[in-house]
């Protein structure tokens, strides 16, 4: 049964380990736990990790973004199944996520990275075509399998927009 509070936590749910494992990666380490705007602290976790990658190579990054968008998405079908939720708004990782790639090509240009953080933002929770119905394909699925990809494609897509945003920016000589 799918709770119709995208915010419900079921504490008694989470006892072994792969179950606090599961909620400290969806909350991105608890941010998503906030009481006000969790998916703008997701937002703001993803700033210094996404900083942190600017320094390694583009393999590597890529490996590393891939890998923690695969890590959220088993991380939020856990959690969604513990707390009997669907796509709870706990569940952050999926902003982390999608910061790191909005700010792809921020460098260390402060501007740059204020930009790629409200494009986001923007994306993220207005969602306009096709995030919307990338959003709306993931809350409709019958096999809870892929519930975790649902939770973390839309703010991939968001991400990627923004990137968009922030390159053309940058072309534009604005940035």
């Amino acid at each position: 049964m799918v709770s119709p509070s995208r915010r419900r936590m079921d504490w008694k749910n989470v006892r072994d380990f792969k179950s606090i494992f599961a909620v400290w990666v969806a909350t991105a380490s608890g941010a998503g736990l906030f009481p006000v705007a969790p998916g703008t602290m997701g937002s703001l976790v993803g700033l210094p990790i996404a900083y942190w990658t600017q320094g390694i190579s583009p393999l590597v990054r890529v490996f590393f973004w891939v890998a923690l968008f695969l890590l959220g998405t088993w991380a939020a079908q856990i959690f969604d199944e513990k707390m009997k939720t669907q796509d709870n708004q706990s569940i952050v990782i999926d902003e982390v996520v999608g910061m790191g790639i909005a700010a792809w090509t921020a460098g260390q240009d402060l501007k740059t990275w204020a930009v790629a953080f409200l494009a986001f933002r923007f994306f993220d929770i207005l969602k306009p075509p096709p995030i919307r119905k990338v959003d709306e394909w993931s809350k409709k699925q019958i096999s809870r399998k892929w519930a975790g990809f649902g939770v973390m494609a839309d703010d991939l897509i968001a991400g990627v927009e923004g990137l968009l945003v922030v390159i053309l920016l940058q072309k534009l000589g604005f940035l």
